[in-house]
C-alpha cells in the first residue's frame, strides 16, 4: 500500500468520524428532550388521578413531538447535505459544530415548556423557540453555503448540488434570518404587539415560496393529489406484463 492509498483511508475515517459524531449529537438530543416526559407518581391514587394527570402533562408530550419531528427533520436535511462530502477541511468542522450547537439548544427551548405548562405563554418564552428554530436553520444555510462555495474540492455530484440543496432559497436565510430575529428583539424590548412578528413571518414565507416558484419550479412537492398520481401510475409488474400479452 502506496502513501497515496493510506491518506485516502485516513481521509475517508477521518470523514466517518464527523459523520458519526453529528449523528450521535442528534440522538442525544433526541433522548434528552424525552426523559422529562414522565407521568407522576400517582399509580396508587386510581384511575381518575391517572388520567387527570395525563391531561395535564398532554401539553408537554404534544411539544415533545412537535420538536422530535422538527428535530428529525433537521436530521434528514444533514444526511442529505454530507451525502456528497468527499474530503472535508477545518473550516468546514467548525460550521458543523456550531450547527450542532444551535441544534443542541432544543432541549433547552422544550423545557420552556417542561418546567411549566404556562411559561410558553409567555412572549419572551415563544420568542427564544422560534430565535433557536431559527438559529438551526441560519447555521443549516451557512453549512450548505460553505459545500457550494467549495464543491470542487469537497463535494462529490457537483453539477446537483445547487438544485438538490437548493441553494437559491437557503441563500435568502443568510439575509433574512438575522432580520427577522432583529424584528422579533426589538418588538420585545419596544414592547410593540406580537401580531406584528405574524406579518413579518407571512413576508418571510412568501418570499421564501416566490423564490422557490422561480428557481425550482418543477420539483415535486409532497401533496395528497401527487402521491395518489404516483401511486396510480405505479403498477404490478404481473398487472404490466398481463397487458402486454393482451
Amino acid at each position: 500500500m502506496n502513501i497515496d492509498d493510506e491518506n485516502e483511508i485516513k481521509k475517508e475515517f477521518q470523514l466517518e468520524r464527523i459523520i458519526f459524531f453529528s449523528d450521535a449529537v442528534f440522538a442525544i438530543i433526541i433522548t434528552i428532550m424525552v426523559l422529562d416526559v414522565k407521568l407522576p407518581d400517582v399509580v396508587q391514587a386510581g384511575e381518575t388521578a391517572s388520567k387527570s394527570a395525563f391531561i395535564r402533562i398532554l401539553p408537554k408530550l404534544i411539544a415533545y413531538v412537535i420538536s422530535f419531528f422538527a428535530v428529525g427533520n433537521i436530521w434528514m436535511k444533514h444526511l442529505r447535505i454530507f451525502s456528497f462530502l468527499k474530503d472535508y477541511d477545518m473550516k468546514l468542522v467548525g460550521i458543523n459544530l456550531l450547527f450542532l450547537f444551535s441544534v443542541s439548544l432544543f432541549p433547552f427551548a422544550l423545557s420552556f415548556v417542561f418546567s411549566s405548562s404556562h411559561v410558553i405563554h409567555y412572549t419572551w418564552g415563544v420568542y427564544t423557540y422560534m430565535g433557536i428554530i431559527y438559529f438551526t436553520v441560519f447555521t443549516q444555510s451557512l453549512l450548505v453555503g460553505y459545500l457550494v462555495k467549495n464543491k470542487d474540492t469537497l463535494c462529490i455530484k457537483t453539477p446537483e448540488i445547487d438544485s438538490v440543496l437548493r441553494w437559491k432559497i437557503r441563500r435568502l436565510n443568510l439575509f433574512l434570518l438575522p432580520i427577522f430575529i432583529l424584528t422579533v428583539i426589538c418588538i420585545s424590548y419596544f414592547g410593540l404587539s406580537p401580531y406584528v412578528i405574524f406579518g413579518v413571518l407571512i413576508i418571510y414565507i412568501a418570499l421564501i415560496r416566490r423564490t422557490k416558484r422561480k428557481y425550482y419550479p418543477k420539483e415535486d412537492r409532497f401533496t395528497i393529489a401527487s402521491t395518489y398520481n404516483r401511486l396510480k401510475g405505479t403498477k404490478h409488474p404481473a398487472q404490466k406484463k398481463g397487458e402486454q400479452i393482451a
